[in-house]
């Protein structure tokens, strides 16, 4: 006999068993443990109502029908007490920590209840609800609650024990009334234990089964945000660099004035100190016009800087109030140095209200849409980007003259893969699946219509 078959399957592979997975199954076992409680007192009033009806039917003296009913209600008023223990010790510490266990041990004692109460109360009457009660129990059980099959057989083979001593204890007492307890109840708890065994070998294994499934996609998903990130972050990357190239002539131009300024203002110092009093205010002047000029190139530094700072930090997560067409400049700027003669780019924007967005991915996003589509236009081409807003929502359209494309093409537009361009992979359609993605997390929209020949519309549609 191969023992560790057997070890198999009555304790499944605790590899998969993690932190995480136990901590789900004590919760699950901690709703199991109220739904036995509540099952133990639902039964004990079902079945005293049924053996009500059964002994007022089958019986003919008053007097023997009420002492039954007596006890029959002290076996169920015990059941019930086993049951509403059950629900109490639940909302314990301990019944949150050890919920398994103390389940088993409420099935189990509530069976073990009604069968010593049933051999001295009522040793004569039949003990067919004593295998309801059982059955119940053991279902109950292992659907409301995933006991391991170990588990599960041990707490059958309990009840049987207990059901194999109440037979032996009434035998040697002479107590028990075999015409009334059927002896092959016995063999059927037996059964009942290995079948209830085998469920929840099944029942364990499909949940083990279905978190290993729930975790590698999480995994999957987690990997898939991860390389869409790096991605976007390549592509940020590149747009840096093509912005520090639009930028240099944008720094130089007021570095450049403001060395001149602090040149003359130092010179126009010196002089001061030596020039006659009625030079004084045409000096003074003179460095007020210079400090003038100082401070405007500061401002236009703290803007060029601001733009940059739009550009960077793709995954900072803050949402901030934004500018949507002084966004769509900025990324106007960033383009200019890949922009062809015979392209122009248009603006025809929109006054619009404060969006709150993460600018960083909003500008990737723009800026790949508007490069794609500078890219699509041949000869003496048009990009006209325009803005407006729409009820709750801002629309941003982007449209060229250019090649378009064709159905087919646009159907799978939004499909990551890859591709061969001469003789060489590259990836397709990553910067518009990550571009839609953005737009999607801002609770927005974005929609591609073509005409073969004629251009392509893009719009996007994000709520205010």
């Amino acid at each position: 006999m191969d023992l560790s078959r057997i070890r198999r399957f009555l304790m499944p592979d605790a590899a998969v068993e993690n932190g995480r997975f136990r901590e789900e199954l004590r919760q699950l076992c901690h709703v199991g443990l109220l739904v036995i409680g509540g099952t133990e007192i639902i039964v004990a009033v079902f079945v005293f109502v049924a053996q009500l009806i059964t002994d007022v039917l089958t019986l003919d003296q008053p007097a023997e029908t009420k002492i039954l009913v007596y006890r029959r209600g002290v076996q169920a008023l015990l059941v019930v007490g086993v049951g509403l223990l059950t629900m109490v010790i639940a909302r314990t510490r301990l019944g949150r920590t050890r919920p398994a266990l103390l389940l088993c041990l409420s099935a189990w004692l509530s069976s073990a209840v009604l069968m010593i109460s049933s051999l001295v109360l009522t040793p004569h009457a039949s003990d067919e609800y004593i295998s309801v009660h059982v059955v119940t129990m053991m279902l109950v059980a292992i659907t409301a609650a995933p006991l391991r099959p170990l588990h599960t057989f041990l707490l059958g083979l309990a009840i049987w024990i207990s059901y194999l001593g109440a037979f032996i204890a009434g035998k040697v007492w002479n107590i028990l009334d075999l015409t009334a307890w059927d002896s092959p109840h016995l063999a059927f708890v037996f059964m009942l234990t290995l079948l209830s065994t085998g469920l929840a070998a099944v029942l364990y294994g499909q949940r083990i089964m279905s978190y290993s499934a729930q975790q590698e996609s999480v995994r999957i998903a987690q990997d898939l945000a991860a390389a869409q990130v790096r991605a976007l972050l390549s592509e940020n990357a590149i747009s840096v660099g093509k912005l520090a190239a639009a930028l240099t002539h944008e720094l130089n131009t007021p570095l450049g004035a403001l060395k001149s300024s602090v040149d003359t203002m130092v010179v126009l110092a010196a002089k001061q100190c030596m020039a006659p009093p009625e030079a004084q205010p045409r000096l003074v002047t003179m460095q007020d016009e210079l400090r003038r000029s100082v401070n405007d190139c500061m401002e236009r530094l703290k803007k060029v800087i601001a733009r940059l700072q739009r550009f960077i930090d793709l995954d900072h997560t803050e949402r901030q109030p934004t500018d949507l067409n002084e966004l769509l400049g900025d990324v106007a700027i960033l383009l200019k140095p890949s922009l062809k003669e015979s392209v122009s780019l248009n603006f025809d924007l929109h006054p619009l209200p404060q969006l709150t967005c993460r600018p960083q991915q909003l500008t990737t996003v723009f800026s790949s849409l508007l490069s794609n589509a500078i890219e699509a236009v041949d000869g003496n081409g048009r990009v006209l980007v325009s803005t407006e807003k729409i009820d709750s929502m801002v629309r941003v359209k982007i449209q060229d003259n250019g090649h378009g494309m064709e159905p087919t093409e646009l159907e799978t537009i939004f499909d990551p893969g890859f591709k061969v361009t001469a003789g060489r992979v590259s990836t397709g359609n990553w910067s518009l699946f990550g571009s839609r993605q953005i737009i999607f997390e801002h609770g927005g929209e974005i929609q591609i219509s073509s005409v073969p020949g004629k251009g392509t519309t893009v719009d996007v549609l994000l709520p205010l």
